[in-house]
């Protein structure tokens, strides 16, 4: 039997109530997940819908606790900000790839530094660098954040960086960690770059590329998830969001195109 965290079940009963209120007859479509697909997904349940498709719900809970929703059948899709792990994809769980979007790193607008390495990254989320000092800024402890366990982001940034400090600050979305970032001079984190342009703090360059530049190295897919072959609802807002009129909503979200 798979475990999940008592955060995750909470998650889920909210949602599963949140949903059973709406009712099958209001919402055509039941979708949970990835709080850095938030976003994008409203963006899409609006244009599906203003194109002639069903009722759209989309709940930002998490990537893991998406899969576990569809799993449940809570939802009828998840969005994932990562990818399916071999269990994962052994269960049964079909990606579709819908957008690639940037992992940016990002500092209060005060710090100094301009760009790091990814060794210097992997070093300062391992906990090896614990002072600014070390990376040519004004002297202080280093405060990092980082997403949730279960969060596509963690997962993404682990797969693409390294291992996460345990000691390391948690916050529960993107969002939160631009605010964070914000009112700390000595924190760093990482968050979703359409999150990141909102303002408040600075972009760090990384191997010498500024997030959204060619070459820049933290990029991951967000997907669509279903359980089995797409099909019925589930399947013709896919093919919306592939859509040029659903790929144009994925530029004007700051994502990168799959076409």
């Amino acid at each position: 039997m798979r475990a999940y965290t008592r955060q995750t079940v909470l998650i889920l009963s909210l949602l599963a109530a949140l949903l059973a209120g709406c009712g099958r007859s209001s919402v055509g479509l039941r979708i949970a997940g990835s709080t850095s697909l938030q976003p994008l997904a409203e963006m899409l349940a609006e244009g599906y819908q203003a194109a002639g498709g069903a009722r759209v719900s989309a709940q930002g809970v998490g990537s893991t606790a998406g899969l576990q929703a569809l799993r449940t059948g809570v939802a009828d899709l998840a969005t994932i900000s990562r990818r399916l792990t071999p269990e994962e994809v052994r269960e049964g769980f079909r990606a579709h790839v819908i957008a690639w979007d940037v992992l940016a790193i990002a500092v209060h607008p005060s710090n100094p530094v301009e760009g790091l390495t990814l060794a210097e990254l992997r070093r300062l989320f391992s906990g090896e660098i614990r002072d600014w000092a070390e990376l040519g800024s004004p002297a202080g402890r280093v405060h990092l954040i980082s997403r949730e366990a279960g969060s596509g982001s963690r997962e993404a940034f682990r797969e693409l960086v390294g291992p996460i400090h345990p000691l390391t600050a948690v916050q529960n979305s993107n969002g939160v960690i631009r605010l964070a970032i914000r009112n700390d001079p000595a924190a760093v984190g990482y968050l979703s770059l359409g999150v990141a342009r909102a303002g408040g703090v600075k972009l760090v360059r990384v191997d010498g590329r500024l997030p959204g530049e060619p070459g820049y190295p933290l990029v991951r897919p967000l997907s669509l998830v279903t359980l089995g072959p797409p099909s019925g609802e589930a399947r013709a807002f896919l093919m919306y969001a592939l859509s040029p009129a659903g790929q144009r909503l994925v530029a004007d979200e700051g994502l990168l195109p799959v076409r």
